[in-house]
């Protein structure tokens, strides 16, 4: 009976230990908005510490890779298995606790919009869009429209169709909009 009671403790700071000792690890960093990214992995690694990260969204600190463009700053992380994404936007900062990494991960899993592939326009005649709708969704904007004026004109004189496919909370979806309809994503 002690013998199973030592190996069941033994096991409880076994465990906790390896979860103390997950650092935080970044797996990829970007600075920009609108098409004009930079990677700025190296910056943000030379950042982390054994708490965690905090940083701040700064052309001073990157590069400025789109001027006269609100820029912001993408943070893909993970600690042990976990994996998330952390945003912010220019003049704001990014403060992940490596403690607490495994609830936002799982929380963030569960709401965090993702966009799979946009394209706009008809038939054969159609253009990749999903950076451009990414950097909307990014800034907050759910409700987007099908137009020429946002996203040219692949194929004059054709009625135009924008496709979004998404995930979130772990499954996939489809939305659509004719030209100058509207579409809102989840």
């Amino acid at each position: 009976m002690k013998k199973v009671a030592f190996l069941a403790a033994l096991a409880l700071v076994s465990g906790s230990m390896a979860w103390a000792g997950e650092k935080l690890e970044i797996i990829k960093a970007e600075y920009g908005a609108e098409g004009k990214w930079s990677d700025v992995t190296a910056i943000v690694k030379s950042k982390v510490t054994d708490e965690g990260l905090k940083i701040d969204a700064e052309n001073g600190l990157f590069q400025d890779p789109a001027p006269g463009l609100t820029k912001i700053l993408k943070v893909t992380a993970k600690v042990g298995d976990k994996q998330a994404v952390f945003k912010c936007e220019e003049h704001k900062s990014i403060d992940i606790k490596t403690e607490s990494f495994g609830a936002v991960a799982k929380a963030q899993a569960e709401t965090e919009l993702e966009i799979i592939s946009a394209e706009y326009g008809a038939g054969d005649k159609k253009v990749n869009v999903a950076e451009k709708v990414k950097a909307m969704v990014d800034k907050g904007t759910k409700k987007i429209a099908a137009t020429n004026d946002l996203f040219s004109d692949p194929a004059p004189g054709d009625t135009k169709t924008l496709t979004i496919k998404y995930k979130l909370g772990g499954k996939e979806g489809t939305v659509s909009a004719s030209e100058n309809e509207s579409l809102d994503l989840p």
